[in-house]
């Protein structure tokens, strides 16, 4: 940062107050969540299991690309070197501006861990006091035991970091809100609050058209889907992402479940 930049910004408090503001620019969130798309988008070939259900990106170009025959990975390959490339392009863009450091993808990986210990106990802590507030019984665990390895693990909490966050956050509330709300979509409004919850209840039942439905698993998805919404509103695309990634990797990868 140039130093007459400090002095506007207030000395020190300069980098932090920029790297609060530049990294949930949309932008600069495509850059910090590149490592995201790397470890997914070629870590599937290596673990066709851990794919996502709301990756729609890999799925339609696989199924594009089907007509080529065994030239189809060579195309899929391609297309993810070529957002690999754009991407790398952007970065060195908004290094350029001033505007990006590469010391962010650290900082927001911080940053993000402590928010994935957060949403972790606050969504069992929540879901506890809404399940008996109901009247009901929590009668099964949280989460169900992962079959999955270590790898596939990294991979598949890299898939639903991305991938779904681009769905129910970055489409379902940042789009539908800026056609609904206008410019000022984040603006605090019962509206907003309505359209959080909505992709919050439908993150969690998604879910579940591949699993048994579970009540008290249902409440916990949809608590942490308007934990991962609001953090998304608070700080951008790239810290949700992240957050949901780490979050995932510590369920999946640590715990086993």
């Amino acid at each position: 940062m140039a130093t007459n930049d400090l002095r506007k910004t207030g000395g020190t408090a300069g980098p932090l107050r920029t790297y609060l503001t530049q990294s949930a620019a949309p932008l600069q969130a495509a850059a910090l969540t590149l490592p995201l798309l790397v470890v997914y988008g070629l870590g599937i070939l290596i673990a066709p299991e851990a794919a996502n259900g709301a990756d729609l990106v890999s799925q339609t170009l696989v199924r594009i690309l089907g007509q080529l025959g065994e030239l189809r990975w060579a195309g899929y390959l391609g297309f993810y070197g070529l957002l690999l490339a754009v991407n790398l392009g952007l970065i060195a863009h908004l290094r350029k501006t001033s505007s990006f450091s590469p010391r962010w993808f650290w900082a927001v990986l911080a940053e993000s861990a402590v928010y994935a210990i957060a949403v972790g106990s606050l969504a069992s802590s929540i879901t506890t006091d809404l399940v008996h507030f109901l009247g009901a019984r929590i009668a099964e665990p949280l989460s169900t035991t992962s079959s999955a390895g270590p790898l596939a693990g990294v991979i598949m909490s890299a898939g639903a970091g991305l991938h779904e966050e681009l769905v129910f956050r970055l489409a379902g509330i940042a789009g539908v809100a800026r056609l609904w709300l206008g410019h000022q979509w984040k603006a605090p409004s019962l509206r907003l609050l309505a359209l959080l919850l909505a992709t919050s209840l439908l993150f969690s039942a998604v879910h579940h058209i591949v699993e048994p439905f579970r009540f008290t698993v249902f409440v916990f998805r949809t608590v942490a889907g308007l934990l991962f919404g609001s953090l998304f509103l608070l700080r951008g695309f790239a810290v949700a992402a992240w957050t949901h990634a780490l979050y995932d990797v510590w369920v999946i990868v640590v715990l086993g479940r």
